[in-house]
């Protein structure tokens, strides 16, 4: 079974700060463009001043030709690219900020927060210093050009820095409008959650007999993936709802047929029916086929950005779980007769989605290879 229906959720703890950055920058932004609006208007009230002197008679200099830097050829192309970058990381993180974490590898912690909170204020106090400066005067092109060129380098190379983990090597203070200060220390590093695809092989190969019974080597297995398990169920239906179907031969799941599911809203954690039989009966059913179906969901959710991607759907018909099934065998080392059997048992009742065949395994090898359109 996996979750649909998704609600939206937010990590309150990594959220804070997020937002607090958010009104720092707008308070910093509306300090510093009365700042440069301020010079600026200084700047042409002395250039105006030094027009208008009257004429001695004497041979001058010729007149200096002032530049804007908003003017140069490069200064707004280089200001799309770096506000650009901030309005693309900012609203990614706060339109889904777990799924942000897991997407670049970020720890679920106050340090992987802080970490993600201090990239973003970086970037955005970047493009809020080349806003600022469009309006400043020059005589020399060239260094105008070098000084908005930085702005780029800058972004790029605490882009990199990031996908890395490493220390962004930026440190400043913002201080909003209303005397807040958020400080970023560029000396913080993190350390990077394995990427999914260095996952799967450790979760295919590892045996099955991992705990003192079912329900603790599934929960081994589980945690080799980099995930965690909640025995509560109900505790999953606050996020995600089952998925429906108005085919009568694809009904969802009823609750006392439920051994587990994955709902996308918290990737990182698989919720357990700990009522089912399979966990404690000794069948070796739940580390062997159901809880690697469950991981499948996570490795499609990983590839695909969701658990449902066109690839899944044949004629119409959308065959995610079919697809997963297949995906847990190839791919997660599921136990292909125990994985065919449940699929049998439960297309026997009006449970069809969950049956396989050669679409199914074609879709799975697609998602692996990173393809996640529709089939062609």
């Amino acid at each position: 079974m996996s979750g649909g229906g998704v609600a939206a959720i937010v990590v309150a703890v990594f959220l804070v700060p997020v937002l607090l950055f958010v009104i720092i920058m707008g308070g910093y932004a509306i300090a510093a463009n009365a700042i440069f609006a301020n010079a600026m208007r200084d700047a042409q009230q002395n250039q105006t001043s030094q027009e208008t002197q009257p004429e001695t008679g004497q041979e001058t200099e010729p007149a200096v030709k002032y530049i804007k830097m908003s003017d140069r050829p490069t200064y707004k192309t280089t200001y799309d690219y770096v506000n650009g970058k901030y309005e693309q990381y900012s609203k990614e993180a706060l339109d889904d900020l777990q799924g942000f974490m897991d997407k670049y590898r970020i720890p679920n912690s106050d340090d992987g927060g802080k970490y993600v909170t201090d990239f973003i204020a970086v970037l955005g106090k970047n493009a809020v210093d080349l806003k600022s400066i469009g309006d400043t005067i020059g005589i020399d092109p060239n260094e105008m050009d070098d000084q908005i060129a930085s702005y780029k380098t800058t972004t790029d190379t605490v882009e990199a820095h990031f996908k890395k983990g490493e220390p962004l090597d930026v440190q400043l203070t913002l201080k909003g409008s209303n005397g807040e200060t958020y400080t970023v220390d560029g000396q913080n590093s993190v350390e990077l959650k394995p990427l999914w695809a260095d996952l799967e092989p450790k979760i295919a190969s590892a045996a099955n007999n991992l705990g003192a019974n079912d329900a603790e080597s599934a929960q081994t297995i589980v945690e080799l993936a980099g995930l965690s398990i909640n025995w509560d169920m109900n505790a999953g239906m606050q996020y995600c709802t089952k998925s429906g179907s108005n085919n009568p031969d694809m009904k969802a799941l009823d609750d006392n047929e439920t051994f587990a599911f994955y709902c996308p809203v918290t990737p990182n954690v698989i919720y357990a029916n700990s009522s089912a039989p399979d966990w404690s009966n000794g069948s070796g059913y739940a580390q062997s086929a159901g809880i690697r179906h469950e991981l499948a969901h996570h490795a499609i959710h990983m590839y695909c950005g969701t658990i449902q991607p066109p690839v899944v759907v044949q004629d119409g018909v959308n065959r995610f779980e079919g697809v997963t099934n297949s995906y847990a065998i190839k791919y997660l080392g599921a136990n292909a007769g125990w994985i065919k059997r449940s699929a049998q048992y439960a297309a026997q009742n009006h449970h069809e989605q969950y049956l396989m065949s050669d679409f199914t395994d074609k879709a799975a090898e697609a998602i692996h290879s990173g393809q996640c359109d529709a089939l062609g």
